[in-house]
């Protein structure tokens, strides 16, 4: 059926017009031997199928991409490789206006989002502090934001255990393949699976992310384990601790189970420090011998490595900060990479989040981006009726932001003073030199303004 506000134009056409009963409110328009029936207002037809995407990553991008996308009426089935699942695979996260907006507009909503700070400190060697700053923020965790995300959809549509394989696509759509034989046909393909995106690996394989030259130790000690010295002096702040070629973050986050009881919570704990890509290949190798190519998963890291750890920083940790670090159940290691690329958009296949551009850690906006991506998308597809232009739309809007964030990322990190190619990398790195300075870039709010 032609929808009523479609139009038929006819060239050197003989065609005759016979209309049916008003009560079938059409009309049956005949040009040689084609029917071609046009719906007339007021009646009834079949509604037009329902579009549908295969959403690949079963995290925050994806989950920020189905509660967008249903919102517009299409239907969306997002898998996730893991076979449990997704608790515990982060710790702190920095709210932005940004972040908060997409956790509104997608229907999780910001309750008990997490815990509210009034204000940044920095402190030198023998804990006093040296600057501070006002500044409220919310300071939530992964969990938090996990959990909100994961109400928006229903289970009946969210697939633990189902890993991708490869996308095959024309003008009309993809067929998606998974593990074990698994087919799905759908309109477009989302990848929403991170850095290390396996949908991208197979429509760009040539676009890879970047090693920075530094990595971070993390963790999140929990409240009743910490000193009350610790508990008093850092506890409720947004706290900077700046050693040469190091960058120390801490700031308190909700408990296990978005716990937010005093004495329940969690401190979350954060620290650069410099290592050439033969260290880090060093690191990556695990308690039982095995190379991993990116990164260790916690429970296997090295205890050499750990007690290696401890000793550096008994050696330049204030007090506090180091009771912080000497009471993690299990710390990590994040490698930090760069990613920006020069295309979103492979025809019906679209890349949201850390999968379209990763942006290294020192603004707190990767779980925001995720959401304006997801929010853009869907915005463009309800736009325009034909879905390549609105993938376009989308790639044209989303594209250079991500570009945008991962610049002002690699400038932030110019502090570590890693790789300073330019004239504006030594000068933005002797900037950062000073705590005051790193309170004022580091995770703010609005930091997108400057570029609009």
């Amino acid at each position: 059926m032609i929808r009523p506000k479609s139009y038929l134009k006819l060239r050197r056409c003989r065609f005759s017009l016979r209309l049916t009963t008003r009560a079938e409110q059409s009309c049956e328009l005949r040009v040689r031997d084609i029917t071609i029936h046009v719906a007339m207002p007021g009646s009834k037809s079949s509604p037009a199928p329902k579009r549908r995407a295969v959403i690949i990553g079963g995290s925050m991008s994806g989950l920020f991409t189905a509660a967008f996308l249903r919102q517009i009426g299409w239907e969306c089935d997002v898998y996730e490789r893991s076979g449990v699942e997704l608790v515990g695979r982060g710790a702190g996260i920095t709210t932005h206006p940004e972040l908060l907006a997409a956790l509104e507009a997608s229907g999780a909503g910001t309750r008990d989002l997490g815990i509210e700070v009034e204000k940044r400190i920095a402190l030198d060697r023998n804990g006093r502090i040296t600057d501070e700053r006002p500044l409220r923020q919310i300071l939530t965790s992964w969990d938090r934001l996990q959990r909100l995300l994961r109400e928006t959809i229903d289970p009946a549509h969210y697939h633990l255990g189902w890993a991708f394989e490869r996308v095959e696509q024309d003008g009309h759509g993809v067929r998606v393949h998974f593990n074990g034989g698994r087919i799905e046909n759908a309109d477009i393909l989302v990848g929403g699976d991170g850095i290390r995106s396996t949908v991208r690996g197979q429509v760009a394989p040539e676009l890879q992310p970047a090693y920075a030259g530094y990595y971070i130790w993390r963790g999140a000690p929990n409240e009743a384990d910490l000193s009350p010295k610790t508990l008093k002096e850092i506890f409720p702040y947004f706290c900077f601790y700046l050693p040469p070629r190091q960058e120390v973050i801490t700031y308190p986050i909700s408990g296990f189970n978005n716990d937010l009881r005093p004495g329940h919570r969690r401190y979350n704990f954060i620290w650069y420090r410099v290592a050439d890509a033969a260290k880090l290949r060093e690191m990556n190798v695990d308690e039982n011998g095995h190379q991993h190519e990116f990164s260790v998963p916690p429970p296997l890291i090295r205890k050499d490595l750990v007690d290696e750890m401890y000793a550096d920083a008994r050696d330049i940790m204030p007090d506090a900060m180091l009771d912080c670090v000497m009471t993690m159940k299990q710390p990590f290691i994040t490698p930090i990479y760069d990613f920006t690329a020069p295309n979103i958009v492979f025809g019906r296949v679209a890349m949201v989040g850390d999968a379209a551009a990763n942006a290294r850690p020192h603004m707190g906006f990767g779980v925001a981006k995720a959401g304006g991506d997801a929010h853009a998308l869907a915005n463009a597809l309800r736009d325009h009726d034909d879905i390549d232009t609105a993938l376009k739309a989308y790639n044209a809007e989303r594209q250079p932001i991500g570009n945008t964030i991962v610049m002002h990322s690699r400038k932030l990190g110019t502090h570590m003073g890693v790789n300073l190619r330019t004239e504006e990398d030594r000068r933005m790195h002797e900037l950062l030199q000073d705590d005051g300075a790193m309170m004022d870039w580091i995770a703010v709010p609005n930091f997108l303004d400057a570029y609009r």
